[in-house]
This record gives C-alpha cells, sequence and structure tokens, in this order.
C-alpha cells in the first residue's frame, strides 16, 4: 500500500510538473509562442448572437429553418442561443482573462441589412457591431469580421433560392453584376 501511495504521488507530482507553463530563459511571462502568433476564438452570428428579431434584425434562412417543425431533431433554434448580443460584455471579459488576443465573428447580414437590397440600413445592427469592435479593441483583442457564414436575409432566400444564385452571389453581395 506504501509503495502504491509513493507511485501515484511521484505519478502525480511529474504530471504536475509536465503542466506547468513553460517559463522561457527565467521569465515567467515569456511564451512558446512567436510575439505576433495569434491565440484566439470564433464564433458564428445564428450560433453565438442569439436576440432573434431585436433592434430591427430581419429574418434570415437559419431563423425560418429552424422553426418549421421536423427540421431539427431536437427543436431548438438561435432565437437566444447564447444572447452575445446581450452579453459582449462579459463574454470579452472572459476572453481577456483566458489571453485571447484575437476574435473571429460574422456579422448577420439580416442584422445589418434586413430584407438585403430591398430595405433599409438597420441603424442599430451597425450600432451594435460598433459597439462589440471598440470594445474588443480597448481589451486589446484584434477583432477579424466574416461578413457572412452562411446566414442570408430570408428576403433574398425566398426571391433568388439564397447563395446559389449568381443576383445574389455579384448583385447582393458584392454589390455588382
Amino acid at each position: 500500500m506504501e509503495f502504491s501511495l509513493f507511485v501515484l504521488e511521484m505519478c502525480f507530482t511529474i504530471t504536475a510538473l509536465l503542466c506547468y507553463p513553460v517559463c522561457l530563459q527565467g521569465n515567467p511571462n515569456a511564451s512558446p509562442f512567436p510575439s505576433n502568433f495569434l491565440f484566439g476564438t470564433a464564433s458564428s452570428s445564428y450560433q453565438f448572437e442569439g436576440a432573434f428579431l431585436s433592434d430591427g434584425k430581419g429574418l434570415n434562412n437559419w431563423d425560418v429553418f429552424t422553426h418549421k417543425p421536423g427540421n431539427i431533431m431536437d427543436g431548438s433554434n438561435g432565437d437566444t442561443a447564447v444572447d452575445h448580443y446581450h452579453l459582449y460584455q462579459e463574454d470579452l471579459d472572459l476572453m481577456q482573462d483566458i489571453g485571447v488576443n484575437s476574435y473571429r465573428f460574422s456579422i448577420s447580414w439580416a442584422r445589418i441589412l434586413p430584407k438585403g437590397r430591398f430595405g433599409s440600413v438597420n441603424k442599430a445592427g451597425i450600432h451594435h457591431y460598433n459597439k462589440l469592435i471598440n470594445s474588443l479593441l480597448l481589451k486589446g483583442i484584434q477583432p477579424f469580421v466574416s461578413l457572412t457564414h452562411y446566414d442570408i436575409p430570408q428576403e433574398l432566400e425566398n426571391r433568388y433560392g439564397a447563395w446559389l444564385s449568381s443576383q445574389v452571389q455579384f448583385e447582393h453581395f458584392q454589390g455588382r453584376l
């Protein structure tokens, strides 16, 4: 029994030492990564933001798809998700606490242009993303923006069949045909 405890204690000690953060040249703040290394996290607007139809957001293809009975086995949808739209400050605090220096997020097209090019710009959506980007920069976290993550205003889905249409690809997304 004593020998077993000794072996267990030695294994625990070795494991603890191996898991201890690496110190380079005696500096406990040094990182084994280059100074320009980006340690980040990422999200998709539909899966993360929540705030279904809040502040002028329009319907997107995922809103409609997930609300149709039978499309999602457990009936879940992104109406609330993790509520990043309302809780982004707390989320950014957590990112800062774990040392994240970059964040890739997508912008909900339906939050900025609720009906694609067939409606007006949603200023509340623009304001939200401005606040998010400014908050990231204040925390020293580099924002990386994806303009779309496979969500599209439902208006464009209804009119053209979404991304398979050259009108959506060139006229609506890139602003040319």
